[in-house]
């Protein structure tokens, strides 16, 4: 499963290809991993530009011209890129494609992987719906909070560390 470092990993990779090109037509081949409204997605993200791409916890962040895609990979999404030709690929569930003729496809072989689309101002209250906590690495993350809910509690520190309310971003495989 991506955690926080392989989601920042892929947001970085993503940055490099993908920042300024704008998104003339999608594909959903698995409707069922888009979360918000399905027509109105389709309807919203061809037009749009990636201007800029973040991360929360394990939520990578595409921000568009008036819109930012919520991609969460789950278990096995994978991002891939091309500058052209796409070649046959048995898990791709959705197609980018951009006006320079290349194409970014988000693959799944388990299906977990979410999309939703949101107004940039909704952004904050998103989290906040999702009660993630802090990221392990911001000025925000306060040590006492995560110290209070330790000695509150008989669970192990690895159950508080993999609590997404308490800190965003570590998962089972550190």
């Amino acid at each position: 499963m991506p955690e926080l470092p392989e989601v920042e990993t892929v947001r970085r990779g993503l940055e490099k290809l993908i920042l300024g090109k704008k998104i003339s037509s999608i594909e959903i081949l698995y409707p069922k991993m888009i979360k918000t409204d399905l027509d109105e997605f389709q309807r919203e993200v061809p037009g749009q530009i990636v201007e800029s791409m973040g991360r929360r916890g394990k939520y990578l962040l595409f921000y568009l011209t008036d819109k930012v895609l919520i991609s969460h990979l789950r278990m096995e999404g994978k991002y891939f890129y091309y500058p052209d030709q796409v070649p046959e690929r048995k898990h791709v569930h959705v197609f980018f494609q951009f006006e320079d003729g290349g194409t970014l496809v988000y693959e799944d072989v388990r299906k977990f992987g979410t999309m939703e689309l949101l107004a940039p101002d909704l952004l904050d209250a998103y989290f906040v719906s999702k009660k993630l906590g802090p990221e392990p690495s911001e000025e925000d993350f306060d040590l006492q909070v995560f110290q209070s809910a330790l000695s509150k509690s008989k669970k192990s520190i690895k159950s508080h560390l993999l609590d997404q309310t308490l800190v965003a971003g570590l998962g089972n495989i550190y």
